[in-house]
């Protein structure tokens, strides 16, 4: 099918790489040498089980049933927990998570950059003796799909499998605790692809700009900004490995979610098998909070990268903050009504900008934090103006709340929201992962009606004054290149 006829051959690289590129004569040398001393295609399939022999299962040490949200707990010797909520959603679909504290806050800042790198690189060179092809082709014709994660203050698993193919789902989180595979043809890929992208990152104004968010929003932390080359060459995979393993060596500390199409009985011996004979390790692991929140005070950061008639523009709002499900849905209502009054004022009466928008953030790990970002794109010489006019709308809502009507479509919208919801695996699967990792209760849904009438025009107004004080203000602009005079 490769011959030497009706072929075309195209070369895509930056600029600055253009003295680099190979000639015609070249390319045809590297194509003709490829050609030699090839050997026919070998179908590398294995024929082996993923487990051999299954282990000995756990015992389940405690089963508690919750009527009102119809969810089970089951805790088990070695310490893993198991949360399961069956439903009839979707007859092909089982989402499964799980979590432990730690993440890459335990990783030493001489090792991090390695640690971050650590589970991608584990999710792509297979498993046990399987490489990733021949994981792939075991995989064929199942619906299953476990991909391990390291973030900053948890590590664990996300996925889904069908119902009967929960139990290779199983055993694939089995292993990846007990037999992780070492590959380094996908770390040196992973870091090749990773420097490629890097080298030219600065050239991108778009890029340029979101990495300078970034880094002054976490006060130029280099765990929460985009690697440098020269931090990048200083990642080991020896190093990146053992994070994976110290980071999953202690199942016992681990929680694990099970939610759609099945019966409690039915999971529980695959349960005990898979997860309750799991070493349990150390079960009170936790994390290290690495202070990776915004400076307090006022800043301003003028980035001047790009070129054409644009300008972006964020405000960042931030501060401390008290998790709980009041406080929530006064911040979820303030996001609403000032987006409302945004578009209607930067869009509609000024017609200054391009789809303004307003995210309200809120943590309880690894400490209580929120943050509130305005952000928006306009013409360079309109960004001061449309700053005092967004200004100019938070302090009307500071100085008499929200309109009611307002603050009534913010709550008929939200309660068809989760009428929708309520009927979605995906919801359930990051309630009750969520509720979980924060230690909520479970039954705030119940009451969620409730709260969501405690958003009045009073609430509105002492929000505003509370996180939109002004106190902490971080306005972030980019501003075309400035053009250098002749």
């Amino acid at each position: 099918y490769i011959t030497d006829e009706n072929r075309t051959i195209v070369i895509e690289a930056p600029d600055s790489e253009k003295d680099k590129l190979p000639n015609e004569a070249t390319l045809l040398t590297w194509i003709s040498d490829a050609r030699k001393n090839l050997s026919a295609y070998e179908d590398n399939v294995s024929t082996k089980p993923l487990i051999d022999k299954l282990p000995e299962a756990g015992k389940i040490v405690s089963e508690q049933l919750d009527d009102s949200v119809q969810v089970t707990t089951l805790a088990f010797e070695n310490g893993v927990k198991v949360l399961l909520k069956p439903t009839g959603f979707k007859n092909d679909q089982i989402l499964i998570t799980g979590y432990g504290f730690g993440g890459t806050s335990l990783a030493s800042d001489v090792d991090y950059i390695s640690a971050s790198m650590a589970a991608s690189v584990v999710s792509g060179s297979g498993v046990s003796e399987f490489n990733q092809i021949q994981l792939q082709k075991m995989m064929t014709g199942k619906n299953v799909n476990i991909t391990p994660y390291i973030s900053d203050y948890t590590q664990g698993f996300s996925g889904n499998s069908s119902p009967q193919d929960l139990e290779t789902a199983l055993q694939l989180i089995h292993l990846y605790f007990t037999k992780p595979r070492k590959d380094n043809d996908i770390w040196q890929s992973n870091i090749s692809q990773t420097r490629s992208v890097l080298a030219n990152r600065h050239l991108d104004p778009t890029s340029v700009f979101q990495d300078t968010v970034t880094a002054v929003l976490n006060r130029y932390n280099f765990r929460a900004m985009v690697p440098t080359i020269g931090r990048l060459n200083t990642a080991s995979f020896d190093k990146a490995f053992d994070f994976y393993k110290s980071s999953f060596a202690d199942p016992g500390s681990f929680t694990f979610t099970l939610v759609g199409s099945f019966n409690v009985n039915d999971v529980k011996p695959l349960l005990e098998t898979y997860l309750g004979s799991l070493p349990a390790g150390n079960a009170k692991k936790t994390y290290k909070d690495q202070n990776l929140y915004p400076p307090a005070g006022l800043v301003t950061k003028i980035v001047n990268k790009g070129i054409g008639d644009k300008s972006s523009v964020q405000l960042v709002f931030s501060g401390e903050y008290e998790y709980n499900e009041v406080n929530n849905i006064q911040m979820d209502a303030l996001e609403e009504v000032l987006n409302i009054k945004l578009i209607e004022r930067l869009r509609e009466q000024e017609s200054g900008v391009y789809a303004p928008n307003v995210r309200a953030r809120y943590q309880k790990i690894p400490a209580g934090r929120y943050s509130v970002t305005v952000s928006f794109g306009c013409a360079p010489e309109n960004v001061d103006k449309l700053v005092a006019a967004t200004l100019d709308e938070i302090n009307k809502i500071k100085l008499n709340g929200a309109l009611l009507t307002d603050i009534k479509k913010f709550q008929a919208e939200d309660m068809r929201a989760q009428q929708v919801q309520l009927r979605e695996n995906y919801f359930w699967a990051g309630y009750i992962a969520g509720g979980s990792q924060n230690n909520e209760d479970q039954h705030r849904i119940l009451r969620y009606p409730n709260t969501l009438q405690k958003v009045t025009v009073a609430s509105t107004k002492d929000a505003a004054n509370k996180y939109l004080s002004g106190k902490n203000l971080i306005k972030l602009i980019q501003m075309p290149e400035k053009k250098e005079s002749k």
